[in-house]
């Protein structure tokens, strides 16, 4: 009879936080796809001069809505990638440990980029601070030594 594997408790609130991810992702994915469809819907001068106020190209106000709306599909795309990396985490997928990590590393370094362009300004720099924090508290949960020895045990699935 095969053993089966129990999950740490890390290793689930890793899988929580994935899932919370996943819910905020898709939410936002939802508002910039109606954020998109409103733009085209608009009267092409008002988003001419909201362009204008902005300092953006004014021939953009034609192409806006559609992109945010592609832009939207793409946060759907990466929504699902989430609700994919929690499951495959959950079930003990060590490539999925893998590639969460490489996820993770890519964002840290891109809000520590951020960072580093964006100081002095009030710009997002909160949240980006707390995604941050979060993507670390992540890596330190999946590589302690209850996740390492749950991802890398060699004990026969069901």
């Amino acid at each position: 009879m095969a053993t089966t594997r129990v999950r740490p408790s890390q290793v689930t609130i890793v899988v929580v936080l994935l899932w919370i991810g996943f819910a905020l992702t898709l939410v936002g994915a939802i508002a910039t796809i109606i954020a998109g469809t409103a733009i085209a819907a608009s009267d092409p001068a008002v988003v001419a001069e909201k362009l204008k106020e902005l300092d953006l190209p004014e021939a953009w106000n034609t192409t806006a809505g559609p992109i945010a709306i592609v832009a939207g599909v793409a946060i759907l795309i990466i929504a699902a990638i989430y609700a994919i990396f929690a499951v495959a985490i959950s079930r003990g997928s060590n490539v999925a440990r893998v590639l969460i990590t490489i996820i993770v590393a890519i964002r840290l370094i891109g809000g520590i980029v951020f960072v580093v362009t964006s100081w002095g300004t009030a710009s997002f720099m909160f949240g980006v601070f707390l995604a941050m924090a979060l993507d670390i508290i992540i890596l330190l949960l999946l590589f302690n030594s209850a996740s390492n020895e749950f991802f890398t045990d060699e004990v026969e699935r069901p």
